[in-house]
This record gives structure tokens, C-alpha cells and sequence, in this order.
């Protein structure tokens, strides 16, 4: 919370303490969660102290701008997710969505701080300790932001991404830590378990909680009635106790659970729910969160969600005709086992006898499609793991509630597995449930219906945009370039067309490169948050320059590859059917500037002024 100092007063060492500073008029200060009597602890550029109530006068908050507070949570999806360094654990819009939902119900707003001892503000109630967390892990996209950012309502999101990803990788290593997957295939975490380590700040909290409350609908397939999985043995111990012994969460951070999630929790240790009461609480108010955060994204940025095409998905048909050959045979059967070691032969691999195999029928049906651009989507980095197929292709909402038949669904493991997680197609499905054809599934290629709750991500791949042929240059309004201009106008038009991009695309990158660099390819920008070079201005840190010498990004042919490659991966951008969607497109999820409504303003103008 934010408080400017009326007319002065005395920064304090404590309540009614003792002077160490003086605070000026008109000052800003920063209340950092905690009061007592009538002074509030606040931090100053310099110092920490106590000022006196009359001392100061409360901020009034920004308004927050709920389409901008959107798509900025996709912006942070789609940064993060093309970093090396996430590795599988992505972050999604939807569930930063659905957190800000639940922290400020009824509706998203940029509220001051609600827990007293913690600073936290905003639609997300980001912390200055989440926010110090971000700006101290490996990420380069923290370039250039400071420590009083977590209080600017956008800012905070890449915070809150940052805490999801993190806590993502924490559940996996306790999993791993327990005898699930490995480093090369690590166990992938549930939504619903990044969320537990959200509210209770402990990712083994949250892998126990879940653990130890799932019912067999919630870790196990319904059709698994020989083995299924019983409901966990703590479902009934109470909530304290069981983050107490097993959680291992300390007494006071027990009690700040308790205290800041009294709807949940019950006000204090006596009356406290049981886990399983509480599990089933956050799980439901989760579900229900995604939901909603799906419906905000359809209305904010419904050109974020990928259509799903016309006609069957061609790798579906493939899964079809395996299911028909290998009905009821279970995988040690010798015709099962054959086609088992087929769909490894056909990524390059050998098969062991209890190697999963869901993942390499997934990639055997891509593969074989029947169209070389889709086959070439199988994943390069382990094709035969569940968890890369969350790279492939587009993203789907995992809440929605119709999916396209064939959509590829990742799923977290089951307590016994012993990989990643599990991947399939998608058949049909209900808003509690999905149903699968998969390989590996009771040990046969069937269909399988699993809880919507153990869904990680659900991949999507129009195949007839799929394939990007060449076409026609383009003629366009040169005259208020110069000869070197020109010449890198005419190259970058050259060069989206061979990639098979229309004359939409190509008046909106030279129009993009012409406000980043002005058409000059040695230009080179470096400020705290970015060093970018050449004609689309790459970004080295953090963005798509990085990892490249800044010679080599100064070549016209290598900065405008960079660029196409990115492009090729921006659907809204493949799909624009109009000038203003293919700038705002390139604009929003390519080059990712500052100011991005006022940008996408000056592009589209200077594109509309190279129409001839």
C-alpha cells in the first residue's frame, strides 16, 4: 500500500520508539503489511520504520484496465514457455487468471493489501518477498525491473508467472525426491498441487495434501476397477496436523495459513477442517476460477484461442485404425508388442519391456498423418516423454468444454507411475472428466477416462494452416525510404513470402521493422532491460536475440530468419485476416515492446502507408 506524507513527521525504530529519520511532505512511502496502535510500518527509498497514522494519507489505487491485466497474463505465458530455462514447467494465462479471481472476488481488481504482516497488493497480492523471488531467479525477462515494480498491477504478473513455474519445478523435485521419474523425465505437478503451494508457501505441503486426500477418480482411471486407487489414508486428519508432521510446515506458518484462509481453513487450529475438506475446498474454487478465466480470455483476447479446423485431425485417424488392429490385446500379446516396438522404431528408438509407451504412439500417429509439415512437429527433445508434448503445437484452455477430437491432452502420473505423466487424444469429455484413446493404457491402446483435475495441458494443431508455401512478393509504397531502406524492405518482403506469408504479413513486418530500427540493420539499443541489434531489434536479454553475438544479429538474412521462425509460431499472427490484426498480432507476441496499445497505433499506421 502506498501512503504520501502530508505536511512531514518522524520515521521510527518501533511504535512509539525511538527517531530515525525524518520523513518530508508530500513523500512517498510504502506500507509493508504491519500496524500496531495507530502507527504503520512503511519502507522508504533509504529505511524501514513506523510512522504515525495522521502522519500519512492512503494512495488512491489505479484502476485496473481488465483487458490489458489479460492479455498481459498471455504475454507472460508465451515469454516464459519459449525460454530454455522454464524447461516443462510452463506457466499459463489461465491459472494467473484464476488467482487474481480468487484473491479479489467478485470481480478482478487492483485492491490494496489484505493479509496484515505481509505487504502483498494487487489483483494478484504479489508480496515484495514473491516479487524479490522473481527478480532473483535465472530468468533474463527480469532485466530492468526494480523493487517497488510488484505494486504496478501489470508488472506483478510476471511475478506471479514466475511463482508458478518455480513452484511447479519444487512439487517435481519432491516428487522425484519420493521415487517418481527422473531428472531426464521428472513427474509433472497438477494445477491444483502449484496452487497448495501457492496458499501454504510449501511445495511438499502440497504434495502431501493431494497425495494424501485424492480419491480414485482424482489419481487413477475410472476403468481401472481391478487396481484402482484408493482414497489416501489422511483424508480425515485435520488440516494442522497433517501439514504439522508430514507437510513439514512450522507452527507460524501454520498459523499465517490459518489466519489469512479462514473460508478454508476454519478461524483457528481447534475448529480447523479436515485435509480432505479442505483439499476438496481450494480444488473446487480452483476449477471454478480456470473457468472463469477462460470466459475472460474468449472476451478480452479471442484471438488467442486457436480454432479448431475443419475436418478430422489426419493423426486421428491414424490412432483409430492402430485401436481397430490391437482391440483388447494386452501389450505382451506378440502383436501388441510388434507395433509397440513399431511406434519407438519410428522416433528412432528401441523399446525395453517396461519402457511407457503412451508418448511414442502419439508421436507414431503424428508422424505418419499423412502430411510432411505435421509429421515434422513431433518433438525433437524426447518424443517418447509425456511432458514434451507440452511444447507441441498451440495451447487450448485445459478448462474448456469442448475440445476438438485428436487435441493432444498431457497428464499429471498417477501415484504409480514411474515416468512424467501420461499423454493421449482427446475423444469426448464432460467438465469433471476426459476421455482418451492412448497407448499404455491398462497396458492396452484404448480408451481411458481420467479426472479433468490431473490435466497439464491440452495442444492443438490446425492442420490445414499447418503447411506454409511460398508465395508472391509484394509491391508496396517505397518512397519515403532511401536506397539502403528500400533494399531492406524489398529483402524482408522477399524473405516472408518464401515462408509462405501473404502480403498482410509482409507490409506488417516491414512496418515493424521500420519503427524498431528504422530499417538499418546495424542498429544496436541497449538500455537496462534490453541490448537489442538489427533490423528487428532482438532482444539479447531474454528475448530472441539472445544466446547470438551481435554481429551475427546485425546480418539482415539471420535478424529476419530469427524473426520468421517466431512467427511461424504465433498463430493469431498465420491467421490475420486483416492489416490491423497482423500488426497487432506481431506486435503483442513477436516483438513484445513497452507501451504495446500505443505501439500497435504507430505500426498500423506506417503499414497502411506502405499500401500502394
Amino acid at each position: 500500500m502506498k501512503y504520501r506524507v502530508k505536511f512531514g513527521g518522524d520515521l521510527l525504530d518501533a511504535p512509539n520508539g525511538n527517531f530515525k529519520d525524518s520523513l518530508v511532505a508530500n513523500q512517498t512511502v510504502t506500507g509493508i503489511g504491519k500496524k500496531s496502535g495507530d502507527f504503520i510500518e512503511v519502507k522508504t527509498s533509504a529505511d524501514t520504520g513506523w510512522a504515525h497514522k495522521d502522519d500519512l494519507v492512503a494512495l488512491e489505487r489505479e484502476i485496473l484496465a481488465l483487458e490489458a491485466f489479460v492479455r498481459e497474463t498471455i504475454i507472460a505465458e508465451r515469454t516464459f514457455n519459449d525460454l530454455e530455462q522454464t524447461g516443462f514447467w510452463f506457466v499459463l494465462a489461465d491459472f494467473i487468471i484464476a488467482r487474481a479471481l480468487i484473491e479479489t472476488r467478485p470481480e478482478i481488481s487492483n485492491v490494496g493489501n489484505k493479509f496484515e504482516g505481509s505487504d502483498a497488493v494487487g489483483p494478484l497480492q504479489v508480496s515484495s518477498a514473491e516479487w524479490n523471488r522473481f527478480l532473483g531467479g535465472d530468468f533474463p525477462i527480469k532485466q530492468g525491473y526494480e523493487p517497488d515494480d510488484f505494486d504496478n498491477y501489470l508488472m506483478q504478473v510476471w511475478g506471479a508467472a514466475y511463482t508458478m513455474h518455480a513452484d511447479a519445478k519444487a512439487i517435481s523435485k519432491v516428487k522425484q525426491e519420493a521415487g517418481l521419474g527422473s531428472d531426464e523425465d521428472p513427474p509433472l505437478p497438477s494445477y491444483l498441487e502449484i496452487y497448495l503451494a501457492y496458499l501454504t508457501g510449501s511445495p511438499k505441503a502440497a504434495v502431501v495434501l493431494v497425495a494424501g486426500t485424492a480419491t480414485a477418480e482424482d489419481m487413477g482411471q475410472k476403468d481401472a476397477a481391478s487396481s484402482p486407487q484408493p482414497p489416501g489414508p489422511d483424508r480425515a486428519v485435520k488440516l494442522n496436523e497433517l501439514l504439522k508432521t508430514k507437510g513439514g510446515m512450522s507452527s507460524d506458518g501454520i498459523a499465517t495459513l490459518f489466519k489469512r484462509r479462514a473460508t478454508w481453513t476454519g478461524s483457528n487450529d481447534a475448529n480447523a477442517k479436515t485435509a480432505g475438506e479442505f483439499v476438496t475446498a481450494v480444488s473446487d474454487e480452483l476449477n471454478k476460477a480456470l473457468r472463469e478465466a477462460f470466459e475472460l480470455i474468449q472476451k478480452h483476447a479471442p484471438e488467442t484461442i486457436v480454432p479448431p479446423g475443419e475436418g478430422p485431425a489426419p493423426w486421428f485417424t491414424v490412432a483409430r485404425t492402430e485401436e481397430a488392429k490391437l482391440k483388447d490385446l494386452d501389450e505382451s500379446a506378440p502383436v501388441a508388442d510388434a507395433r509397440i516396438k513399431a511406434y519407438f522404431q519410428s522416433i528412432g528408438m528401441a523399446a525395453g519391456g517396461s519402457t511407457p509407451w503412451c508418448a511414442a504412439f502419439v508421436s507414431f500417429c503424428v508422424k505418419n498423418s499423412g502430411n510432411d509439415t505435421v509429421a515434422a512437429t513431433v518433438p525433437k527433445r524426447g518424443p517418447a516423454l509425456a511432458a514434451s508434448w507440452q511444447f507441441w503445437g498451440e495451447p487450448l484452455p485445459v478448462n474448456a468444454k469442448t475440445l476438438p477430437p485428436g487435441a493432444v491432452v498431457v497428464l499429471i502420473p498417477t501415484e504409480k507411475s514411474d515416468s512424467s505423466g501420461h499423454v493421449g487424444f482427446y475423444a469426448r469429455g464432460d467438465d469433471k472428466t476426459v476421455t482418451l484413446l492412448g497407448g499404455n493404457q491398462s497396458n492396452r491402446l484404448k480408451e481411458s477416462t481420467y479426472s479433468r483435475s490431473r490435466v497439464v495441458a491440452v495442444r492443438w494443431l490446425n492442420a490445414s494452416e499447418a503447411s506454409l508455401t511460398p508465395v508472391q512478393a509484394t509491391n508496396i509504397k517505397l518512397n519515403a525510404f532511401n536506397a539502403q531502406q528500400q533494399e531492406m524492405a524489398k529483402l524482408i518482403i522477399q524473405k516472408f513470402a518464401d515462408a509462405g506469408f501473404n502480403r498482410l504479413h509482409q507490409i506488417a513486418a516491414v512496418a515493424n521493422a521500420w519503427r524498431e530500427s528504422s530499417l538499418i540493420p546495424t542498429k544496436q539499443t541497449t538500455t537496462a532491460k534490453e541490448d537489442s541489434v538489427g533490423l528487428f531489434q532482438l532482444n539479447m536479454k531474454g528475448g530472441l536475440g539472445e544466446g547470438h553475438d551481435p554481429d551475427e544479429l546485425k546480418k539482415p538474412e539471420k535478424n529476419i530468419s530469427l524473426i520468421i521462425d517466431k512467427c511461424k509460431r504465433v498463430g493469431e499472427f498465420r491467421r490475420a485476416a486483416t492489416l490491423e490484426q497482423a500488426v497487432a498480432a506481431f506486435v503483442r507476441f513477436v516483438e513484445i515492446p513497452g507501451n504495446m496499445e500505443a505501439e500497435i497505433a504507430d505500426r498500423l499506421a506506417k503499414a497502411n502507408s506502405l499500401l500502394a
